[in-house]
C-alpha cells in the first residue's frame, strides 16, 4: 500500500494556479490526452490513453478479418484496443509524492527516495508554476465529497505504469484509466476520474471548494529546493 506524501500540480501561468487554489479542478476527456500532440516534450499526449487491452505480436497465432488471415509475423507493432466510452470519461491528473518503490526508508536510501519525489526536470515543460497539496488526505476526501454531490460515478488513484513492449492481455478492469506506459512513470501521477455521461464529451470544471488552507503555490524549481525529508533518527536530505 502507498503512502501519499503530498501533491503537486503544473500550470502555464499563474492564474490556472490560482484557480486550483479556488477549487477548480479542470478536468479533460482521456480521448482529448490521447489525441494531443506534444510539441515541446513536455508529455501530455499518449496514443495509449483509454487502453483497455495489448496484445503482443509474437504471442498471437493469427488475426482474421471475414476471409482475410493476416499471420501475427506481419504485424509491425503491438495492437492496441481502447475503450470508446472509457475515452469520454473526464480526469483530472496530478504529480503525487509517493511511496511505492520504497517499502522501506534508511538513512542510506533517503537521498535517492527525496531524488524519487523531486519533480523529475521533464516535468518542467508541464508549467512555470506549480501549486503543492500539503495535506493529500484532506484533497481527496474533498474531491469525494464533490463527486458524490453530482451523482455520478467516480474514482480516484494512483496510475499504475506498464511495459508496452512486454505487457500482454487486457487491462485489469477495476483500474481502466488509469494504465500509462513506462516512459511517464516519473510524473508519479494520481487522477480524479469521473463519467458524466452526456451526449456530447467536453472539458469540466469539478468545483471541489477552496483549497487555500492546505495549497501553496510556487515554481517547480523553488519546490525542489524547498523540499526536505528527516526520519526519525534525525537523519535529513
Amino acid at each position: 500500500m502507498s503512502t501519499i506524501f503530498a501533491f503537486v500540480k503544473l500550470f502555464e501561468n499563474k492564474d490556472y494556479a490560482q484557480a486550483f487554489v479556488s477549487g477548480k479542478l479542470f478536468m479533460n476527456t482521456i480521448r482529448s490526452f490521447k489525441e494531443y500532440e506534444d510539441e515541446a516534450g513536455e508529455l501530455r499526449g499518449d496514443e495509449y490513453e483509454g487502453i483497455v487491452a495489448l496484445y503482443q505480436p509474437e504471442k498471437l497465432g493469427e488475426i482474421n478479418f471475414g476471409e482475410h488471415t493476416i499471420p501475427a509475423s506481419d504485424l509491425a507493432a503491438p495492437i492496441v484496443m481502447h475503450g470508446n466510452h472509457l475515452l469520454d470519461h473526464n480526469v483530472f491528473c496530478i504529480y503525487s509524492l509517493n511511496s511505492r518503490g520504497h517499502d522501506t526508508v534508511s538513512a542510506e536510501t533517503l537521498s535517492d527516495f527525496k531524488r524519487t519525489l523531486e519533480l523529475h526536470d521533464s516535468c518542467f515543460g508541464l508549467g512555470n508554476y506549480c501549486v503543492a497539496i500539503l495535506n493529500a488526505s484532506q484533497f481527496i476526501e474533498r474531491c469525494q465529497s464533490a463527486i458524490e454531490k453530482l451523482n455520478v460515478n467516480g474514482n480516484l488513484g494512483l496510475v499504475d505504469y506498464f511495459n508496452e513492449h512486454e505487457f500482454h492481455g487486457n487491462m485489469p478492469s477495476d483500474k481502466l484509466g488509469y494504465q500509462k506506459r513506462s516512459m511517464f512513470s516519473h510524473q508519479r501521477e494520481y487522477r480524479v476520474k469521473i463519467d458524466l455521461n452526456r451526449p456530447e464529451s467536453g472539458p469540466y470544471i469539478l468545483d471541489v471548494g477552496d483549497l487555500s488552507d492546505i495549497a501553496v503555490i510556487t515554481t517547480p524549481k523553488e519546490f525542489n529546493e524547498q523540499l526536505e525529508l528527516k526520519l526519525p533518527d534525525g537523519s535529513n536530505a
